[in-house]
């Protein structure tokens, strides 16, 4: 189910009216569709016929969403429920009349749109899917022939499928059954909305995955309706006009099943050309909720000056009538600001954030944007009040300085250890645990709570405030601020974060690990290194530092390297491996699995890395104080 809500003041945002709902779902063949609703469980008396649409191989732009990949996605079907009053539960069944409806569900609409309006919405990124008996799923693309492979039962074969248990562990997103759970229980406000700010199912080209990820997540999307924005591993794909054009992170799929699947509010009679000189349906938005005007726009896409993209965020920005709305939040992928310090390439994460504040941070402190979420770095990370990697102060009336920015991309995928150790001080919180943000707003305050999927408890929390019937700063005041700003800005910033220098405590999160390694003989070490397979699954699911693990937390690094732990001892007992792996087994090897088994055991009690500035409060904002531990 998906939200078409908006103010009657719809300006160039897409076609969506007031207060309407589209129910979406699919079936394996053509049907007559239809949805019935009312206000009365068990009196559904109204009925609206719904639109019907599919696509194919051919609709795609490569490999293996057009190949291997492939299979027929059946009918989708769109109807869109018109008329609805505010702050009302409705009741719903989908399907056909003839062939069978679906179960009951329910939704309770939003409030008017008005700065007195309370609304209460839900906010991840990053989720994806896993199947219910986390069977493994293989990419032939990417693993290659099976019948390649060498004959089973032969020590080749058992490295090999060491191997192919590592390369696919981020197949699955094991945490997202656990992060959507969590959400659809969470019963504390009446949900209104719920976001989810891109890399949604990461099919990257495996047509099933999307079925595994839509049934997964309908005991959500089901009870409120859900917004999205495209994320790389949707849209990214070489000369299908995405911004990067190297990027293969869609599998072929271009965005296809995406804009497909999920009818957002894009205003289709705004067409533009991309670099290629294909014509183009805008693939950002707007709207109102309560006392909320939100912007989703795409990261994938050309969002510099001058582009599609650019001059709709600035025109919508400027036209938004902040007594109506008095909050402006922007939802995208890519983050505008990262911990991370993954850098060097056109799509680095560093350098992507770098590309966003040159041309969109301005805009936003300009127009006052109170708080962009974003996702792609897999943790949850916050900002202070912020312009240009300063923290702004509190203005005289209690509202924030600056936008902050909050990253939500811990819903479901492995966690992004590769973190700045050594944060810049314009962060006030990071917390590497699986989780999503709850979030209320009304005239005077925006505030966010970041809820563990693991464990449950508050991880952050924040408020943003404002006087009651809050009159922002005027163009012309906010461009003297802004000029006079740039003449004490340092664009070098900090080091970590440019040039991604690694840290301690990276080595202090993984002690185990390491300590293991530099108590041994370097030369035992080389031996096991240039020889073995075995160490290079150690390598690839522990060097999180590096960012190239598969592993997001102790718990998952275990769980990873337990079958392989269970295959070297079997190995090891019939004597089929190398010499200089059965040397540097007792005394490297062992200890290091059975080291980081008692951590994964301890960290089912304990919870994620957790970090939180010295500040005891965001200017402009209020949080949680947590004390900042590894382990904790």
């Amino acid at each position: 189910m998906w939200a078409v809500d908006s103010s009657s003041n719809y300006l160039t945002t897409g076609s969506g009216t007031l207060n309407q709902m589209m129910v979406e779902w699919t079936t394996a063949d053509v049907t007559t569709p239809v949805v019935m609703y009312g206000t009365t469980n068990g009196s559904l008396t109204t009925m609206v016929s719904a639109t019907t649409k599919t696509y194919n191989a051919s609709s795609m732009c490569g490999s293996p969403a057009n190949s291997t990949g492939y299979i027929d996605p059946g009918m989708l079907h769109s109807a869109l429920l018109s008329n609805l009053s505010y702050n009302t539960r409705y009741y719903y069944q989908y399907g056909d009349m003839s062939l069978g409806m679906s179960s009951v569900y329910s939704f309770l609409t939003g409030p008017p749109v008005a700065a007195s309006s309370t609304v209460h919405f839900l906010m991840m990124a990053d989720l994806g899917h896993t199947t219910l008996d986390s069977a493994d799923e293989y990419d032939y693309d990417i693993a290659g022939d099976m019948l390649n492979y060498s004959p089973e039962g032969s020590p080749e074969r058992a490295d090999q499928t060491i191997q192919q248990i590592i390369n696919d562990n981020e197949y699955q997103q094991g945490a997202s059954r656990g992060t959507v759970n969590a959400m659809a229980a969470d019963t504390t406000q009446n949900w209104t909305l719920t976001f989810l700010n891109g890399d949604v199912s990461y099919a990257r080209g495996e047509e099933t995955m999307w079925d595994v990820f839509m049934d997964q997540f309908e005991v959500l999307a089901t009870k409120a309706p859900v917004m999205l924005v495209a994320g790389n591993h949707e849209r990214d794909f070489p000369s299908s006009g995405d911004r990067y054009n190297t990027a293969e992170d869609s599998g072929g799929e271009c965005g296809v099943p995406f804009y497909q699947r999920f009818n957002m509010p894009y205003n289709t009679s705004m067409p533009y050309l991309d670099d290629q000189g294909t014509t183009r349906t805008p693939s950002w938005y707007s709207f109102n909720h309560g006392p909320i005007h939100f912007l989703g726009y795409t990261t994938e896409l050309d969002f510099s000056p001058g582009s599609p993209q650019y001059l709709f965020i600035t025109t919508d920005l400027a036209a938004v009538n902040r007594s109506v709305t008095p909050w402006v939040v922007v939802n995208g992928h890519r983050p505008i600001y990262t911990t991370s310090t993954s850098g060097g390439t056109i799509t680095s994460v560093t350098q992507v954030a770098e590309d966003l504040r040159d041309a969109l941070e301005q805009v936003f402190y300009k127009y006052q944007v109170d708080v962009t979420f974003h996702g792609h770095d897999h943790i949850y990370e916050r900002t202070c009040p912020v312009y240009k990697k300063i923290c702004q102060d509190t203005n005289s009336d209690g509202s924030a300085g600056g936008p902050m920015h909050v990253v939500v991309g811990n819903a479901g995928y492995e966690l992004s250890w590769f973190a700045n150790p050594t944060p810049p001080n314009y962060w006030d919180k990071i917390v590497l645990e699986h989780g999503y943000s709850r979030c209320t707003a009304n005239m005077t305050s925006l505030s966010c709570e970041a809820i563990s999927s693991v464990t449950g408890i508050e991880m952050d929390s924040w408020t943003l405030m404002k006087p009651m019937n809050w009159v922002p700063a005027g163009p012309t005041n906010m461009s003297a601020k802004i000029a006079a700003f740039n003449t004490i800005y340092n664009p070098n910033g900090n080091v970590g974060e440019i040039f991604g220098l690694p840290g301690a405590n990276y080595t202090a999160t993984f002690t185990p690990v390491y300590e293991a390694f530099l108590a041994q003989d370097a030369l035992v070490i080389s031996q096991l290194t240039s020889n073995s397979s075995v160490s290079k699954v150690l390598e690839r699911a522990v060097n999180g530092n590096l960012g190239t693990g598969t592993a997001d937390t102790m718990v998952d690094v275990w769980g990873v390297l337990q079958p392989a732990y269970n295959v070297l001892m079997s190995l090891i007992s019939s004597g089929n491996v190398s010499t200089s792996v059965t040397a540097a087994a007792d005394p490297i090897i062992i200890p290091m699995f059975q080291q980081i088994q008692a951590v994964a055991a301890a960290y089912n009690t304990s919870g994620g890395l957790w970090y939180e500035s010295t500040r005891s409060s965001s200017s402009g904002s209020t949080a949680v104080s947590t004390t900042a531990t590894a382990g904790k």
